[in-house]
């Protein structure tokens, strides 16, 4: 459950939002564990005494840990971006209506693409990073130009083709931005974090597909638009991003190639030593509080990074790498406690709030005890996701419930703990080891 995600195009264009909605309610309709039925019987809350968490609206679940970069983000760059997201949504008549479009699904889908794209305006401006605005108005720009490439086939007889080019000859520029890409740096540290930024929008954009065939014409052509534009987008992103962190770089700063793959290699080194300690799945036939805080973190070091070569670059390596050592010292120290005895289910809505307040007071002082807090930020932010999403879904319980029904939300609370208390420590050896590369 990385942090790290974007949302692509579909011919039904799910909102990031929706299709967070969407996922959380799936997770709530697998929470009843199969101890309550049958057996002897167990405590019971009252969901009306349960945290109020403040995210009753399904749209309301922002990030506990947002990302970021150290790196400034120029006030032009993001004014230019906001033009282009606004000439886009100009070129919509409205409103948009059954005169201009009759058939009514493939209007709402314009419709809503230019909501999202307005929406997305709105939630750069109140963004709490600089990062999360510039991801915020990448997405925008993404969905206003569906909606403008969907109108101009309507206004112009608009084809695929113009836009397929446009699209393939973004991906050709950021290959060649990705060769000619020089590791500049005099922080080890901070140069990972901006590198890796950087790598990271480059191979999303190398790495990416054409939208999914869609029959309707005007939909297609709306697709494409919004796949050219969210390609170039990321290349803007990273372009700007690399040079405003050269830019601020003393003139006798060099390269840090060598230094960020030879920590990479060491990092993953000690990732793949550790793989052999993880504990097996639980065979258990009903599965409680213990084995799922086990199973979520198995399954992240199972499916995370596992060398080098599986990372963007050598920059996103020492990023990945950390996170994945991360996650390995949360593994142990939560065996640790269920060794010992000390992770059991909460049974009131009281306990359970403790162990929400656990959750968030350790990501806080992640945060603020951590001598490299930005490279700590990017070990605990899928783990802010979880706090969001348990927080969520909190909200959703009602009436008397069994206490194994929460276990699953409680479970979300449990491994954020871990990561939060976790991630310093490994932060500061991560550091170390860039350090004696």
């Amino acid at each position: 459950m990385d942090g790290e995600s974007s949302t692509s195009s579909t011919g039904s264009r799910l909102s990031r939002r929706g299709l967070l909605a969407v996922a959380g309610t799936a997770a709530l309709a697998g929470c009843t564990s199969l101890g309550e039925f049958g057996g002897e019987s167990e405590p019971t809350i009252n969901a009306y005494d349960l945290p109020d968490t403040g995210r009753r609206d399904d749209w309301d679940r922002e990030p506990v840990v947002p990302e970021s970069v150290p790196v400034g983000i120029a006030p032009e760059y993001f004014a230019a971006t906001r033009e282009r997201i606004t000439s886009l949504l100009d070129e919509l008549p409205t409103p948009l209506g059954p005169a201009e479009i009759p058939n009514g699904y493939v209007r709402q889908q314009l419709v809503d693409a230019a909501t999202d794209a307005a929406d997305g305006l709105s939630e750069a401006q109140g963004a709490p990073t600089e990062f999360v605005a510039l991801t915020a108005l990448r997405d925008a720009r993404a969905a206003a130009r569906y909606a403008a490439a969907g109108w101009a086939v309507v206004e112009e007889d608009r084809s695929v083709d113009p836009l397929r080019e446009e699209y393939r000859g973004t991906v050709a520029d950021a290959e060649s931005a990705r060769e000619s890409h020089e590791y500049v740096g005099d922080d080890p540290v901070r140069a990972a974090l901006v590198h890796g930024r950087i790598e990271e929008q480059l191979a999303r954009v190398i790495e990416s597909d054409g939208p999914r065939r869609v029959d309707n014409r005007l939909l297609a052509v709306a697709e494409w638009g919004e796949t050219a534009e969210s390609a170039r987008a990321r290349l803007d992103d990273a372009r700007h991003l690399d040079e405003q962190f050269t830019a601020a770089l003393p003139a006798e700063a060099g390269t840090v190639e060598g230094t960020l793959r030879a920590a990479a290699e060491t990092l993953f080194a000690d990732a793949q030593s550790r793989a052999s300690d993880v504990p097996p799945e639980s065979t258990a036939e009903d599965w409680g509080l213990q084995e799922l805080v086990i199973h979520e973190l198995r399954q992240d070091v199972k499916y995370g990074p596992t060398a080098v070569a599986d990372a963007a670059g050598p920059a996103n390596a020492v990023v990945d790498a950390n996170r994945q050592l991360t996650r390995f010292e949360a593994l142990e120290r939560l065996q640790a406690r269920i060794d010992d005895g000390d992770l059991s289910r909460p049974e009131s809505a009281d306990a359970v709030g403790e162990l929400r307040s656990s959750a968030y007071d350790a990501l806080e002082a992640a945060l603020a005890e951590s001598s490299a807090p930005e490279l700590t930020r990017t070990a605990i932010t899928s783990a802010g996701w979880r706090v969001s999403q348990a927080d969520w879904e909190l909200t959703r319980y009602d009436g008397e419930i069994p206490a194994s029904r929460l276990d699953r939300t409680v479970a979300e609370y449990v491994v954020a703990t871990a990561v939060g208390q976790a991630a310093p420590g490994v932060a500061e050896e991560t550091v170390e080891t860039l350090e004696s590369a």
